[in-house]
């Protein structure tokens, strides 16, 4: 029988998640002999608990009262004792990348039934992704072949892992919806441009078999304004609003002044209510590049200039085309491209998740397993805010998500509960909140 709409929405819920979570990781593959102390999916499931209670640390996360033990066995589904922070590490070093990916396409698609794509496309039938790659393991001692490398100054070398994120964003929405996770490794190359651009290959061929039916606005900085890869793009059918900047594209800036001194660039000046005066001028049908003559783009300036302020200036590629009509929704869709710093990295970063900690690094692939189940807590955690009524009152009652973070894990760790929800709702009764 066919669901209804609130019976999807139900599913979204974080205890119905947590069921298909585990489904889910029950049916990954574990390399290991048949005889090992801790199953695959409990030590899955602790990983993920540890990131979406924004445990500081793995040793942290080990310490646990009776309560807490009872609430992982009976909200996260994690039977019996949560692995030492070294046996932790060693099995998820072994575990796929891949497969996590493919747990982050399937609660997209879950999310998607219950209209999320109605409420985030943003042109025509097309919705914004920002893809930018971010920093998650950092080490001047430990490394592997994948790892990436720098030098400072003093000649001091140190390894990293990073990877390279696609995100669904839209300027007017509060959440951010991880799509896909592309690790960068050493072998993509000597610089950060040709890694990030290598990795971008991989990703967007991921996208494109992972979300067919998805057509895209590709928003991302002046790093992939390159021919290769929006040829790629293009070919997928999707749409792009690419950064560009006049130190690496000199000849299509020279192409857009000299237009615009003959008079062939079209303008619109719009003054708002705050008195900020904002500026668009464009033109379609520019050469992209000597080296790439069959390519042409349409190309937009954008300028914002406040009372007593600097102008801030922005200038944008895109296949979209550019009119009086659609220039305004063209730039604020090359602004939300920020998103995933700030709405995504930054959040990440600074706000509990503690993803600039190093929670370890393995042999195989324990740094990217571990960056992807932090950013699948993340992810359910953006369902719960644009989704849950329960979550959304008591995200506003406490004022800050901060706050609601720390409130479940002090009452996580003293009281006892079946579901999230009681959980969620006791912290209602303590703040005396009315929920409706």
């Amino acid at each position: 029988m066919r669901k209804s709409f609130q019976q999807l929405q139900e599913q979204l819920k974080f205890d119905e998640l947590m069921k298909f979570l585990d489904e889910r990781f029950q049916l990954f593959t574990d390399p290991r002999a048949n005889n090992s102390r801790y199953a695959l999916a409990s030590v899955l499931k602790a990983a993920f608990a540890m990131f979406s209670l924004k445990s500081p640390s793995l040793l942290d996360f080990k310490q646990q009262t009776l309560p807490e033990q009872n609430n992982l066995r009976m909200i996260y589904r994690i039977p019996g004792e949560i692995p030492c922070d070294n046996q932790m590490r060693a099995v998820l070093d072994a575990v796929e990348v891949s497969a996590i990916r493919a747990v982050i396409e399937w609660i997209f698609k879950q999310i998607c039934r219950v209209g999320l794509l109605q409420r985030y496309r943003y042109w025509q039938k097309y919705v914004l992704v920002s893809i930018d790659g971010v920093e998650h393991f950092s080490s001047t001692k430990v490394h592997c072949p994948s790892c990436l490398t720098r030098k400072n100054r003093a000649g001091e070398v140190s390894y990293h892992h990073a990877g390279l994120a696609a995100v669904l964003v839209h300027p007017e929405q509060r959440e951010v919806f991880p799509l896909d996770f592309e690790p960068i490794v050493k072998q993509d190359g000597e610089r950060k441009n040709d890694c990030e651009r290598n990795a971008a290959k991989r990703l967007c061929r991921s996208l494109c078999e992972r979300y067919p039916r998805l057509s895209l606005v590709v928003v991302e900085d002046a790093l992939y304004a390159n021919a290769p890869h929006i040829r790629q793009i293009s070919g997928y059918g999707w749409k792009y609003i690419l950064t560009v900047k006049e130190a690496g594209q000199e000849k299509l800036f020279k192409q857009f002044e000299s237009r615009r001194t003959s008079g062939q660039v079209k303008e619109l000046v719009r003054v708002d209510e705050k008195g900020v005066e904002h500026y668009y001028g464009w033109t379609n049908q520019l050469w992209f590049g000597e080296k790439a003559t069959d390519l042409k783009v349409n190309f937009l300036l954008y300028e914002q200039c406040a009372k007593g302020a600097e102008t801030k200036r922005w200038t944008w590629i895109t296949n979209l085309p550019l009119n009086a009509c659609g220039v305004e929704k063209v730039a604020r869709g090359g602004r939300a491209r920020w998103k995933i710093e700030n709405e995504t990295f930054n959040t990440l970063k600074n706000q509990g998740y503690h993803f600039s900690h190093n929670y370890g690094h393995g042999y195989r692939n324990l740094a990217s397993v571990l960056a992807l189940l932090m950013l699948l807590a993340f992810l359910v955690d953006q369902i719960q805010q644009g989704f849950d009524k329960v979550f959304q009152q008591l995200w506003k009652g406490l004022g800050s998500k901060s706050k609601l973070w720390e409130m479940v894990r002090n009452v996580f760790r003293i009281l006892m509960f079946q579901k999230m929800e009681l959980l969620y709702r006791h912290i209602a009764i303590l703040y005396q909140l009315q929920l409706e």
